[in-house]
């Protein structure tokens, strides 16, 4: 690699004559005098090192500074040549027209760009690169130009052979002419002393290279622990929140379980209800059958002994000839019409069921009240609302805390009377009949 210490050279450089073959325009187009190019175009580490090998340490540090490039956590004054070329690449692939900056550096140290006038195709950009980058460079470019059939380009190699032939060879008189083999093993020293200057500087390039790679990785491998303790704190967290979950599932578990515990001892306790009031129903309608059965033994007994009075007073009259005075016509009674919001009401088992436990002041006051609903339900006497929960049933007022319950029957001119329930008992009577 060539060294980064230049020569500042201005010469004129001949204008070679343009030839056009087969090739595309592209092929054929001249770069622009100023030396505009695309660096943009160039990948990270290739745009570093042509920074690298183009700009001297005083020329980079001047470009990093009039574009206000720094790295966070370090002073630019302290990063290497190799850091500030890198930093130098990441800004012109990130932001293109940051490289005029770099451009200008590059026509102040040079003058103009090489070979402005000559198109360049694959095959002479290839022979330019490896004719530059060879210990022979300046032989081979003055073959080339020593071998060109235009013989203004020949005459374009006496200026650098005089400077050679000053170098070389002392003016006479001033210094003995050295003999041949001198001057090549002064050659072969130069050129070992300047391989040796180059691979120094490459030795340098490659520590400084290697520092930055450390630093990079160690800067890695700090901020993977930082992820990696991160990593752990929120798998920590994700297991303190499992815990919690769980505990709250556990607990959730223990509720419904007691809530349905709960349930079923409510549901038992008021199948237990309804199954009492069902035996104290079917004893109470034991009783009125019996009580029935002996009303009508009774009214058996006394047909029988009306029957056997009749017979003897019919036998009377047959005995004297007498004839038994004829029945009075019965007279039709007259019925009252019924009203038109007149209802039959229709007594339910239920509502026998619930007469159970009231007092019979509050009986009779329900069946006041029912006589009064199926007369006209909406009197206002009754207070009748609709019960809330279950649409189509009414609630009428007995007593201060006694409702009775109703609703329209199946036929249009009936009214079902349903319950007659403390009216602290509404909400569990709405549950229960959602559920039948």
């Amino acid at each position: 690699m060539a060294p980064r210490s230049r020569p500042r050279a201005d010469g004129e450089q001949g204008a070679a004559p343009r030839r056009r073959g087969r090739r595309g325009a592209a092929a054929n187009a001249l770069p622009s005098p100023s030396g505009e190019a695309p660096l943009a175009e160039l990948d990270r580490d290739a745009l570093s090192v042509f920074l690298y090998v183009a700009l001297t340490p005083d020329e980079a540090r001047s470009a990093v500074k009039e574009l206000g490039l720094s790295v966070p956590g370090f002073r630019t004054e302290a990063l290497s040549d190799v850091e500030r070329c890198d930093l130098l690449a990441d800004e012109i692939r990130a932001r293109p027209e940051a490289r005029a900056s770099v451009l200008e550096l590059l026509r102040a140290a040079f003058g103009r760009l090489p070979l402005p006038t000559t198109p360049l195709g694959a095959e002479a950009a290839s022979d330019l690169l490896a004719m530059a980058g060879s210990e022979h460079g300046l032989t081979l470019a003055l073959w080339r130009v020593l071998a060109d059939p235009d013989p203004e380009v020949r005459v374009r190699a006496a200026p650098a052979l005089e400077q050679l032939a000053s170098e070389y060879y002392a003016p006479p008189g001033e210094q003995p002419e050295e003999p041949r083999e001198g001057r090549e093993g002064r050659d072969g020293e130069a050129r070992a002393l300047a391989r040796a200057r180059q691979l120094e500087k490459e030795v340098a390039r490659a520590e400084e290279r290697a520092e930055a790679g450390r630093r990079k990785a160690e800067e890695q491998r700090e901020r993977l622990q930082e992820a990696l303790r991160e990593a752990r704190a929120r798998a920590a967290q994700a297991v303190d929140e499992a815990a919690r979950a769980r505990e709250a599932a556990e607990a959730a578990s223990a509720g419904r379980e007691r809530a349905e515990a709960a349930l079923a001892a409510a549901q038992s306790t008021d199948a237990a209800a309804d199954l009492q009031r069902a035996r104290s129903a079917l004893r109470e309608l034991e009783g009125k059958v019996r009580g029935l059965e002996s009303r009508l033994e009774r009214q058996a007994f006394r047909e029988a002994d009306l029957t056997a009075a009749l017979e003897q007073a019919e036998a009377r009259g047959r005995a004297t000839g007498a004839h038994p005075p004829p029945a009075p016509e019965a007279a039709e009674d007259e019925l009252e019409e019924a009203p038109a919001t007149w209802l039959r009401p229709v007594f339910t088992r239920e509502f026998y069921d619930s007469l159970e436990g009231w007092d019979l002041r509050i009986q009779r006051a329900a069946f006041k009240q029912a006589n009064l609903l199926a007369q006209d339900h909406r009197h206002p006497s009754l207070r009748a609302l609709p019960l809330e929960g279950l649409p189509g049933y009414y609630r009428v007022r007995v007593a201060t805390d006694v409702r009775l319950l109703y609703r329209r029957g199946e036929r249009q001119n009936e009214i079902e009377i349903l319950s007659l329930i403390d009216r602290e008992d509404l909400d569990r009577y709405v549950r229960q009949a959602k559920t039948r």
